[in-house]
């Protein structure tokens, strides 16, 4: 209250000298009019408000020989720059309810060249026209202005324009947006202070919109075989309510692979649809999802606010395979016979194998002849090359389906250049002892540093009672090889999934339970199991096995090791599955795939490729390669080479360098210009030109989901943008009467301005005001 009574006084008196006539005047003019009305025919009470109303009036005018001045400050005209920067993103191509012209149209009638709150603007400030979308553009005029950018980067774009007039004058900056940000920027180390008061004006009503979205994609890789892949759709719907929503899930050559239906929608309620798929193809896969209200199509507007959002490309990347698995065994036997039928058409595995065919022999002169130091068993074979030929202290090895007659020749592989290049080991009936002390040492690092993966299978010549107690190989199993559990004859175990085991696709065989429970019913029973103490900590019963003796023991145990995994399949004689089943199935081929895909899904390659999105710029992908060497340690100095395929089927070679954080990765950035899928294919060289390894990923760039992720303007970021730099919110109602007092406001260059009371038309309103109020009085009251 005392700060308004403050405001009202003036600041200077500029004529000071004429107080003495003026006091001279008020002091012989309000006497007289309150001696003329009172009267008995006035009375007392009319008579004093008469004269109050027409002393008061006579007090202002007398008040006014004194030149009283009001000073204040406002922008001194044409000193200081204003910015107005206009949303030209396309989610502002939408319509609110009840309007006929979308956001866009009705923002282009504002930014008219007559309208009336800039041209109010215009006469104290120098304007500074910008449109912005992913990029902030200095424009003469708004007559062009079309909102048909991809993405809206409104941070950045203020960045860019605050960093053009830093060091000017510069009285603030105009924002019309719809508050919507396409990046995902972090507020929290934003500086600010690199920014003029900022006045957002918000384009846009907070109504919902008829809108049917699909808000999120993600895809989830299993070793199910018969549906690797599941994409989850996850999707909104505002005034659909009761409605019947079709989902679509097409491949490439727009081919509709699958469709679903979604029933009875619940307005502002999210929900999600599921495909699960095996892609034909290697490699990078591009799907598109797609939703639409039954009954339309995908191209009919049908009542939405827009249709952009209905759509969604999808990558999926199966390119890592194929993956090389060894199979070394203590003899010939079903069980590689079976695994080897299993993965013969399976283009992902590679199965390698190495089987003993005979024991190591002591060397003596009688079993031979004169002056023949070779096994005899292998006279005839055409090897008797002393450096070839099997000796007879050394065991004999056949090599089935290795990549060349080089491969695996000198036995199972003595270094890690050798063990290394597979990616899963798989032992079975083989004792400890075959291994020298160096191997079992490699084929603990293959899992722990390498990150392969490593599988026992319980033959009579594995576990504890093959002798990897105490072992490096021992040590990376999941189970405690420490007390041999004597194996008692003539019991059938029967296997069961454990609670663990359930939530593992690849563990099961059939889609749904009821069907997996039927078949572990009708699952034949197994007689060999190696009994194991127990597990190890962090280690995971999958599968368990129940004999005759009602004894349940682990069947199947699997544990992460370093960067690799290793599991152990502690029944040896899985072979029964399929030998002694009543019907022909393909149980035993499909778990065996299954079993084998898990082992090896997470085996890194030496090449790795990865492309993720810069979420603080819309367009820009950050491209990282790591590069190993044959014993898997950082590769220094190879040459990578990475080629760009754009949706248009165009080739760009880019440049990377080498990430100064990471010894033997690289890195690369590349801008993503046309919306769509993208590929990169990186090939990498080793220092002396050799080629290591192709490798190939892909990403998708679609800035409109980040620009239809939300139909409502986002008001709550605009307010927190005008509260850091010290602005405020503006409603588009109340544009014109902020740009009028704008000028008030407080600006980097102003002036001081005096203005005399003799000028102002309230003084003179409010005494003629006063007199006519008099007057009306009287005539009220018949006294006039």
């Amino acid at each position: 209250m005392t700060d308004s009574l403050l405001a009202l006084m003036p600041d200077t008196w500029n004529a000071m000298h004429w107080w003495l006539p003026a006091l001279i005047a008020a002091m012989l003019a309000i006497p007289v009019v309150f001696w003329s009305n009172f009267s008995k025919q006035i009375g007392t009470g009319r008579g004093f408000f008469l004269s109050s109303l027409k002393a008061i009036a006579i007090g202002l005018l007398v008040l006014c020989l004194l030149e009283p001045m009001s000073q204040f400050e406002q922008a001194k005209p044409g000193a200081n720059s204003l910015i107005v920067m206009a949303d030209a993103s396309q989610s502002l191509d939408v319509k609110d309810s009840g309007r006929s012209d979308s956001r866009a149209k009705e923002l282009s009638r504002l930014l008219d060249q007559d309208a009336t709150w800039l041209n109010q603007l215009e006469r104290n400030f120098e304007l500074r026209r910008y449109t912005f979308d992913e990029r902030s553009t200095n424009v003469v005029d708004f007559q062009d202005y079309a909102a048909n950018g991809r993405a809206s980067e409104i941070l950045n774009s203020m960045s860019t324009v605050g960093r053009r007039v830093a060091g000017k004058p510069t009285a603030g900056i105009i924002l019309l947006t719809d508050g919507n940000e396409s990046t995902d920027p972090d507020l929290a180390d934003f500086d600010w202070s690199q920014l003029p008061p900022v006045y957002p004006v918000v384009i846009g009503d907070s109504q919902p919109l008829r809108d049917l979205s699909i808000t999120n994609v993600t895809t989830s890789q299993t070793n199910f075989e018969s549906a690797p892949v599941t994409i989850k759709v996850e999707l909104v719907a505002q005034k659909f309510s009761g409605k019947t929503v079709t989902v679509q899930l097409a491949g490439e050559d727009d081919i509709v692979i699958e469709s679903q239906e979604v029933r009875r929608l619940e307005d502002g309620k999210s929900f999600a649809v599921r495909f699960k798929l095996k892609p034909e193809n290697r490699g990078v896969n591009v799907f598109e999802v797609r939703a639409f209200e039954k009954g339309t199509s995908a191209d009919d507007e049908n009542g939405e606010a827009t249709l952009v959002n209905n759509r969604r490309l999808v990558i999926v990347d199966r390119g890592k395979g194929p993956f090389r698995v060894l199979y070394i065994a203590g003899r010939p036997n079903w069980e590689y016979k079976f695994m080897r039928r299993a993965l013969a058409d399976d283009s992902e595995l590679d199965l390698v194998g190495l089987l003993r065919v005979a024991n190591k022999e002591p060397k003596f002169t009688f079993r031979s002849r004169d002056g023949e130091t070779t096994n005899p068993l292998f006279r005839g074979f055409g090897n008797q090359e002393d450096d070839t030929a099997e000796q007879y202290d050394e065991a004999v090895m056949i090599r089935l389906d290795t990549r060349d007659e080089v491969e695996l020749r000198d036995g199972f592989p003595k270094d890690a250049a050798g063990m290394f290049e597979y990616d899963a080991i798989i032992i079975d009936d083989l004792e400890a002892s075959f291994f020298t002390q160096d191997q079992k040492t490699l084929l603990s690092q293959f899992v722990s540093l390498r990150g392969g993966g490593l599988m026992m299978l319980g033959g009579v010549a594995t576990f504890a009672r093959g002798g990897y107690d105490r072992t490096p190989i021992g040590e990376s199993l999941p189970v405690y090889l420490d007390q041999r559990s004597p194996t008692p004859e003539n019991i059938d175990y029967r296997l069961d999934l454990t609670r663990e085991g359930w939530v593992q696709p690849w563990i099961r065989i059939e889609p749904t339970r009821e069907d997996e429970l039927k078949r572990l019913e009708t699952m034949p029973p197994f007689q060999t199991l190696s009994r194991s103490r127990s597990i190890k900590p962090g280690a995971t019963i999958l599968a368990s096995a129940t004999g005759s003796d009602d004894e349940t023991h682990p069947a199947l145990v699997v544990q992460r090791f370093g960067n690799g995994r290793t599991a152990a399949m502690l029944i040896g004689d899985l072979w029964r599955w399929k030998l002694q089943s009543e019907n022909e199935n393909e149980d035993l081929n499909k778990a065996w795939r299954q079993t084998l895909r898990w082992l090896v899904s997470e085996t890194p390659r030496r090449v790795e490729v990865l492309a993720e999105p810069d979420l603080s710029q819309s367009q820009l992908t950050r491209i990282r390669v790591d590069i190993r060497d044959e014993e898997f340690k950082p590769q220094l100095n190879a040459e990578l080479e990475l080629k760009v395929i754009t949706p248009s089927q165009k080739e760009i070679a880019i440049a990377s360098q080498q990430d100064s954080r990471k010894v033997g990765s690289y890195v690369a950035e590349f801008s993503s210009r046309e919306p769509g899928a993208y590929r990169v294919v990186a090939s990498a060289k080793s220092p002396e030109g050799e080629l290591i390894e192709m490798r190939e990923t892909g990403w998708v760039s679609d800035p409109a989901v980040a620009e239809f992720e939300s139909l409502q303007p986002n008001r709550d970021f605009l307010r927190q943008i005008a509260n850091e730099t010290g602005g405020e919110l503006v409603e588009v109602a109340d544009l014109e009467s902020f740009a009028s007092d704008f000028d008030a406001r407080k600006v980097p260059v102003s002036e001081t301005k005096s203005v005399p009371w003799w000028h102002r038309w309230s003084i003179f309103a409010a005494a003629i005001g006063l007199l006519l109020a008099e007057w009306g009085a009287r005539r009220m009251w018949g006294l006039a």
